[in-house]
C-alpha cells in the first residue's frame, strides 16, 4: 500500500511520515519511507534552486527524475506500507503555481506507480512561513506563491484525488486522523 502525504512546506509531512512509520512497524508491518530530494538528482535540485538557476520546466523534469529514482529503489514485494513524503500532487501544485499546465505535469509523471491513499495536510501560507526555520532545507516562497500552491492542492481535493486533513490544530490531531483512515483501509484489505 502506498500512502502519500502532501501539503505546503512545514505542514508536518516529514514528522508525520516518521511517526506513521514507527507506529506501523510497531504493528509488525514492513514500512518504507521515501522523502523528496534524497537522491543525487535531489541534491542537484537543492544546489541549483538555491542559486535560482532552475526554470519551472527544468524543475518538472528534475523532480520527476528524483521521484522515479526513489521509486526504483523500493522493493514493492517486500514492504507492506510505503509512505511517500510528497509525490505527484506536489509536482503539480508547485509547478502550477509557477504557471505551468497541470495536465502536462501529470503526463510527465504518468509512469509513476499509482498511490493508494493521498492526504493533503492543509495549513495557511502564513503558517507555512511562520514554521520555517534556518535548520530545515526549505525553499523560501512568498505568501502569494504559497496561496497558489494551496489553491492547486484544494482543486485536487475537490476532484477527490486528495483527502484533506486540517493541519492547524497540531501534529497529534493530524496523525490521529491519518491513522484512522489508514487503519480502516488496512482492515478492509485484510477482509
Amino acid at each position: 500500500m502506498i500512502i502519500v502525504l502532501e501539503g505546503l512546506d512545514n505542514c508536518g509531512k516529514t514528522t508525520i511520515s516518521d511517526m506513521l512509520a514507527s507506529y506501523y512497524k510497531g504493528k509488525g508491518l514492513r514500512v518504507y519511507v521515501s522523502k523528496e530530494l534524497t537522491t543525487e538528482v535531489g541534491q542537484l535540485i537543492k544546489g541549483r534552486n538555491r542559486d535560482g538557476e532552475l526554470s519551472p520546466v527544468t524543475k518538472t523534469f528534475l523532480f520527476a527524475a528524483d521521484r522515479q529514482i526513489r521509486m526504483e529503489s523500493i522493493d514493492f514485494d517486500f514492504y507492506n506500507l510505503i509512505i511517500m513524503d510528497r509525490y505527484i500532487h506536489s509536482a503539480i501544485a508547485y509547478r502550477e503555481a509557477d504557471g505551468l499546465n497541470g495536465e502536462w505535469i501529470r503526463n510527465v509523471n504518468k509512469h509513476n506507480r499509482k498511490s493508494d491513499i493521498n492526504f493533503y495536510i492543509d495549513i495557511t501560507p502564513e503558517e507555512s512561513v511562520k514554521r520555517n526555520t534556518e535548520e530545515k532545507f526549505n525553499f523560501k516562497y512568498t505568501l502569494d506563491y504559497l496561496a497558489k500552491v494551496r489553491d492547486s492542492y484544494r482543486r485536487a481535493v475537490d476532484k477527490g484525488e486528495l483527502i484533506e486533513i486540517d493541519g492547524m490544530p497540531g501534529i497529534n490531531s493530524v496523525l490521529g486522523k491519518i491513522k484512522m483512515v489508514i487503519d480502516e483501509r488496512i482492515g478492509n484489505c485484510g477482509k
